[in-house]
Order: C-alpha cells, then sequence, then structure tokens
C-alpha cells in the first residue's frame, strides 16, 4: 500500500478534549490521573495518546496539534466537501 500524503496526518485542533478531574463509575466518583485518546487503524494497529492536564481541561501534546510543514490547517475541510468560502 502507497504511504498516504502527509496532508492526510491526523491533527488534533489546539484545544481542551476533555475538562474535569472525576469520572463516576458505578455510581462512585474516582479521581482521573489520565486520560488518553486511543486511534484504530485499519490493519489494527493501535496508537494511544496520552492528553495533558493544564488549565482545569485535558490537551493534546502540542506535537500533535500542528499541521505538518506547508500545509495550512486553518481551512481544512473533507476531500469531498468544498469549503464553504471557496
Amino acid at each position: 500500500m502507497a504511504e498516504p500524503p502527509v496532508e492526510d496526518d491526523l491533527v488534533l485542533p489546539p484545544l481542551p478534549l476533555a475538562t474535569g478531574r472525576t469520572v463516576r463509575l458505578g455510581g462512585t466518583g474516582h479521581r482521573v490521573s489520565r486520560v488518553e485518546l486511543v486511534v484504530s487503524t485499519e490493519d489494527g494497529e493501535e496508537l494511544r495518546i496520552p492528553l495533558e492536564h493544564h488549565h482545569g481541561g485535558w490537551w493534546p501534546p502540542p506535537a500533535r496539534t500542528s499541521a505538518p510543514a506547508g500545509v495550512s490547517a486553518d481551512r481544512v475541510s473533507p476531500a469531498d466537501h468544498l469549503h464553504p468560502e471557496g
């Protein structure tokens, strides 16, 4: 299989993906120590991206929030849908 183009690399938004410090399991509150985003690929591989706790939110690591060099992330739209501004 050919390598996908670099502009198809997964980039996370530079904003918190979750907030809070507790989670309820079985009606009981438990303190959160780690939050991860799990990405599964079509060939069965898994990538675990640990989120970082800052300013009350769980943020993606900076390395995952920047688009590859030469790729603009400010107007990303699905390949089969034109951006509303053209």
